[in-house]
C-alpha cells in the first residue's frame, strides 16, 4: 500500500491513532443503505474498493 500525501507532518496525522477520528467501517455496496441507516447522520460513504495495487489517495 502506498500513501501519497504531501510531507511527513501530514502523513503523521493522517496515520496517528489520536487523530484519526471516528471509526470506518466497509461493507458490501448493495448493503450501504442499511449500513447508513444504522448509523443515521453520523456516516458517510468516503471511497470504494476496487481491484489492483493498494494505495490511498487524499484530495
Amino acid at each position: 500500500m502506498s500513501l501519497n500525501v504531501a510531507g511527513d507532518g501530514v502523513r503523521a496525522l493522517l496515520t496517528d491513532p489520536q487523530t484519526s477520528g471516528g471509526l470506518l467501517v466497509s461493507c458490501a455496496p448493495e448493503a450501504v443503505d442499511d449500513v447508513l441507516a444504522i448509523f443515521r447522520a453520523d456516516a458517510a460513504v468516503i471511497g470504494e474498493m476496487v481491484d489492483g495495487a493498494g494505495r490511498v489517495e487524499v484530495a
